[in-house]
């Protein structure tokens, strides 16, 4: 249970969130300033708000049971992280500036028609709904309402409400602002934690000879083989090549702030930014898990039986005293709400664009915020009545990851092949989708039936989701090409270029603010490739 101060700390915390949001009710006069925060974003505010939005609940929850249980190999997530959002900087980020799109099914009708814009808008808002705003809100608030005795129904409501509040009052702006200092807060908390743990194991030296008395300093090893559940052959595949490069490049829930940057400046160094921060998660969420495994600390549930979901509220009841417990409490709501208003602003955006605006563009500014405001509450309520499907399935999360890496197949490709591929058409773009969609959902199904469905897949390569997404993207990318070459080449506007990738500088840039970005992006880049050659 909390102390006085621990709660003081977050209801204090609180205030300084919903007046921070409020604040920018007064500042939005149209849709670009309420959807896109006029426009004028910079790059410091554009890294932190894309760290935070990644970094929710799950993440402090999921990373350090993973880390407990399979070590910092669960990190592998966050490191390809930082080389695709090398690539948002150097490749998609200029794109969607230059041709000024408010959401990125916009961008892809430009690119392709009108199909794969009403494709991803409903891909986007069921994902939204079932997965990421259900995940987020059952996930922090399940976590909270242990650690504090709090009712869980009230936290999840109450979380759900306040976030919701201030997004529909504030925008984009609201949402980044007060991601800026949420992030702050979470890294700071989260650092505080991490600190404590290493001291109570005797820092590195400590935690290495405990591992090695253990057996088990596999744990501080990144890089597995490719039969294992998380393979490096399978994060460069599957994740960065696929699952990654949409999450990252492509999702609207991330690449909303980078929409609002002022110029391509500020847009490239804010994703290169987000991309060094995108290294700290593996130090500060991961080790902890790996330092609970050499520490031993009990993390039974109620049969007995390890539960590894419980190894950051072990970290915290364990090793924080009264105060500091408040800090790290408020980073874990820091993580949650700036990731949920991030959800909530998206889904708005995504209804009031790509649905009301574009069907109706008779629509006022004033009908499309509102309309927006309308979806921001029936996701919220709708995310919350879907929590009860986690609750009676304890392994749905793993699941629901698999889903949204499947699901993202055919979008990652028929992006990824519009920025490179000038013959990509619009009828190989939907023959992508289609197939991409049955091809995922079949492989979905084999992985979790009983000695599966095909016996080509039986292959202990294919052990790894991960591998099998790479499959389902090559299969997608052949029906894509295929279709493409055997019917009409795309527009002339497509076949000119204007949505092929130029290493060019773009709005708002200098020659030398390219080379400057290009130099940043080089240095991330041999940081990240180091950390996996030191932690092989």
């Amino acid at each position: 249970m909390l102390a006085t101060t621990d709660g003081i700390i977050i209801a204090v915390y609180l205030c300084i969130t919903i007046g921070l949001g409020l604040y920018f009710a007064r500042r939005w006069k149209g849709t670009e300033d309420y959807f896109l925060a006029g426009r004028s974003l910079t790059w410091p505010l554009i890294g932190l708000s894309l760290f935070a939005t990644n970094i929710s609940t799950e993440h402090f929850v999921g990373l350090a049971a993973g880390g407990n249980k399979e070590g910092l190999v669960q990190g592998g997530y966050e490191w390809i992280a930082s080389y695709c959002l090398l690539m948002l900087a150097g490749v998609f980020a200029p794109q969607y500036l230059r041709h000024k799109v408010y959401t990125i099914p916009e961008f892809f009708e430009k690119r392709y028609g009108i199909e794969t814009r009403v494709l991803l808008t409903f891909y986007f808002l069921a994902m939204i709904v079932l997965t990421k705003t259900c995940v987020a809100l059952y996930s922090g608030s399940r976590v909270l309402s242990d650690l504090t005795g709090w009712d869980f129904q009230a936290v999840m409501w109450g979380i759900g409400i306040i976030t919701a509040l201030y997004t529909m009052a504030g925008g984009l702006a609201a949402v980044v602002y007060t991601d800026a200092m949420q992030a702050i807060v979470l890294m700071g908390g989260a650092m505080l934690l991490t600190g404590m743990a290493l001291n109570e194991v005797g820092w590195w030296s400590g935690l290495t000879e405990r591992l090695q008395d253990l057996g088990k300093t596999d744990l501080l090893s990144m890089v597995k083989g490719p039969e294992s559940d998380l393979p490096f052959s399978g994060f460069l595949l599957g994740n960065f090549l696929i699952g990654g490069m949409f999450y990252w490049c492509m999702d609207q829930v991330n690449v909303q702030r980078v929409l609002g940057a002022k110029n391509v400046r500020e847009a490239r160094l804010g994703a290169v930014f987000a991309a060094f921060l995108k290294i700290i998660p593996v130090f500060i969420l991961v080790l902890p898990g790996v330092i609970a495994a050499a520490l031993q600390l009990d993390i039974r549930g109620g049969d007995g039986q390890p539960d590894y979901n419980r190894t950051y509220s072990a970290l915290v009841q364990t090793l924080l005293p009264v105060g500091i417990k408040g800090l790290v409490l408020a980073a874990l709501l820091a993580a949650l709400m700036s990731s949920v208003s991030s959800m909530f602003n998206s889904a708005s955006t995504i209804v009031a664009r790509d649905l009301i605006a574009r069907f109706r563009p008779e629509s006022s500014a004033k009908m499309q915020i509102v309309a927006g405001q309308i979806a921001l509450v029936v996701v919220m309520v709708g995310g919350i009545l879907t929590t009860p499907l986690i609750g009676k399935f304890p392994h749905l999360w793993g699941y629901l990851q698999e889903i949204t890496g499947y699901l993202s197949v055919p979008f990652a490709v028929v992006g990824l092949s519009g920025v490179f591929i000038r013959r990509a058409n619009r009828s190989g773009a939907v023959a992508a989708v289609i197939v991409g969609t049955i091809v995922s959902v079949l492989l979905l199904v084999d992985g979790h039936v009983e000695g599966g469905l095909l016996t080509a897949l039986r292959h202990p390569y294919l052990n790894s989701f991960l591998h099998r997404t790479f499959l389902c993207a090559v299969i997608t990318f052949t029906a894509l090409m295929i279709t493409s070459l055997m019917t009409s080449p795309p527009k002339d506007e497509v076949l000119a270029g204007t949505f092929s990738f130029a290493w060019v500088h773009g709005d708002g840039e200098s020659p030398r603010d390219l080379k400057l970005a290009g130099f940043w992006m080089a240095v991330v880049f041999i940081i990240v490739t180091v950390l996996w050659w030191v932690f092989r």
